[in-house]
């Protein structure tokens, strides 16, 4: 049987979950497939099962967050940035990709209460499919420039739910990121400071994205102490004011 006719029967047969994901592991299995051939990589199955699954959560997911804001005010304006309760810091992390560079940047801004800037760094990684190992290694990053700097009380903020969840033990663990997650919440855990780790919307996370944008062009990794590039203080006077 084709592949076309084997799908038409597929759909109806399975339930719209089902075939859901019966498409995406095809997707995943045709994506490992191109690899073997064009990168000479063998991909582990339970790899490419995960990515399958990473995949159809993420998607079914971000359906859900869209469906649930819709459904409470479809003319709600985006929610901005809201600094920390006195003595929190707040560490606002994100990873950008530019898939026509293959490349990847990761921006981490920490401010305090009155939402000036204690730290800021941005580092350039390469770009994978994978972007919430891109986000787990931005919390992580995150993390430890809050430590380097001598913080004791800091709340983590990413806009990706899933890595925030998988960090905060709400989902389970998934192979791609699974060590990654668990160096995460070991590193948690051993810390003599108090970290949280929060989901927070994109609209709140604009200053941590740019600055993520800005090292994707440039390769060496950069820090600033008490300040943050000019290029995102327009983000930062606007959460200032929220």
């Amino acid at each position: 049987m084709e592949f076309s006719n084997l799908s038409i029967h597929l759909s109806s047969t399975f339930t719209k979950d089902e075939f859901e994901e019966w498409v995406v592991l095809c997707w995943s299995i045709w994506l490992a497939r191109n690899h073997l051939i064009f990168c000479h990589t063998i991909g582990e199955p339970h790899a490419i099962v995960a990515r399958a699954a990473n995949a159809v959560n993420s998607y079914r997911d971000n359906v859900l967050q869209r469906g649930t804001n819709k459904s409470i005010n479809p003319k709600t304006p985006s929610p901005g940035w809201q600094s920390p309760p006195l003595p929190w810091y707040k560490v606002n992390i994100n990873a950008a990709v530019s898939s026509k560079e293959a490349r990847a940047g990761i921006g981490m801004l920490i401010r305090n209460s009155q939402g000036e800037v204690m730290a800021a760094s941005n580092c350039r990684e390469i770009s994978t499919d994978n972007i919430e190992f891109l986000e787990a290694l931005a919390i992580k990053k995150g993390i430890q420039l809050a430590k380097d700097i001598g913080l004791v009380l800091a709340i983590t903020e990413s806009n990706s739910l899933n890595v925030v969840n998988l960090i905060n033990n709400k989902i389970h663990n998934r192979c791609e990121v699974g060590w990654l997650i668990s160096n995460i919440q070991e590193a948690l855990s051993s810390s003599k400071s108090t970290f949280q780790v929060n989901h927070t919307p994109r609209s709140c996370n604009e200053a941590a994205h740019h600055l993520a944008k800005l090292v994707i062009c440039n390769s060496k990794e950069r820090v600033w102490l008490e300040e943050a590039p000019t290029e995102i203080s327009a983000y930062i006077c606007k959460d200032k004011s929220m």
